[in-house]
């Protein structure tokens, strides 16, 4: 490890049957134009073959340190938190979902987002399973305050988690668990957070349970690298994905006949619908 202080503590939880996967999203950290990181793979009740891959992976590149824990009840979460507050070395932190992938400019964006902001978020591009096409991620287009909740799109400095009243902890049932935590920045009064709209993560929906097999998202993965690596044909892909969304945009605003605050009627909720209905029925 460098003696300067690292940049960016990426935090990369995993469990059970991962190992055939992790040495595809820990490549995309590998493989980012910052290079000052750790890589820090909590381990979550993970088996022998995937305990094999991270300890071989972490021979490698010194930069990967393993944290070996026994299955939780819920996702892991207090192990997040006694590896952030005990071990991590980072200025930033960074998290990545271990069938998710960086692109390379991942770490030097929220890099940016980071020297302004405690916490920041970038977007992230949605990967169609079985289809070779991707679509831009919506959940942080409504406004400008509102972050993605992906984890693998997140970030925050180490100091500033480090005053928050909880941090990582088990999350209740009907919480999203990263929803859960990520709600501890924004009620924070002086919290300073921001949403980018730079698309830096490949973004795999794990889908209903139990969703792809290990084997199943290693050859997703492996066949999305390729596609990386070809400049052009990656460009074709992120230009379908623009195409989509100003398409759906340019219908919405301009082509049908009535909106309600630039949705068409079937996407409002049914109580503002009933609203509508009794101010036109006194009028």
């Amino acid at each position: 490890m460098i003696s300067e202080q690292v940049l960016f503590s990426v935090v990369l939880p995993t469990s059970i049957d991962r190992g055939l996967i992790l040495p595809h999203s820990i490549g995309s950290v590998q493989r980012q134009t910052v290079q000052n990181f750790e890589i820090l793979v909590i381990g979550d009740g993970v088996n022998d073959s995937t305990r094999t891959v991270i300890l071989d992976l972490a021979e490698k590149d010194k930069r990967i340190r393993f944290f070996d824990f026994p299955k939780h009840p819920r996702r892991g979460e207090e192990y997040r938190h006694k590896v952030l507050t005990e071990e991590a070395r980072g200025k930033y932190v960074a998290y990545l979902c271990d069938r998710d992938l960086y692109l390379p400019h991942h770490l030097e964006t929220l890099a940016i987002y980071l020297s302004e902001y405690d916490f920041a978020s970038t977007l992230n591009f949605n990967m169609l399973e079985g289809k070779e096409r991707m679509t831009y991620g919506r959940k942080n287009l409504d406004s400008w305050d509102a972050p993605s909740w992906l984890l693998s799109c997140d970030g925050h400095s180490l100091d500033y988690y480090k005053k928050l009243p909880y941090g990582w902890r088990t999350t209740p049932k009907d919480w999203y668990t990263d929803r859960y935590m990520w709600d501890q920045f924004l009620r924070q009064k002086d919290c300073r957070a921001y949403c980018g709209l730079e698309a830096t993560v490949l973004w795999f929906k794990r889908g209903d349970h139990p969703g792809m097999t290990s084997e199943e998202r290693k050859k997703e993965l492996m066949r999305w690298e390729e596609i990386m690596l070809d400049p052009f044909l990656f460009q074709m892909k992120k230009d379908e994905a623009m195409h989509e969304m100003t398409s759906s945009y340019y219908f919405l605003n301009r082509n049908h006949p009535l909106l309600i605050n630039g949705r068409k009627p079937s996407q409002v909720p049914a109580e503002i619908i009933k609203k509508i209905k009794k101010v036109l029925s006194l009028a």
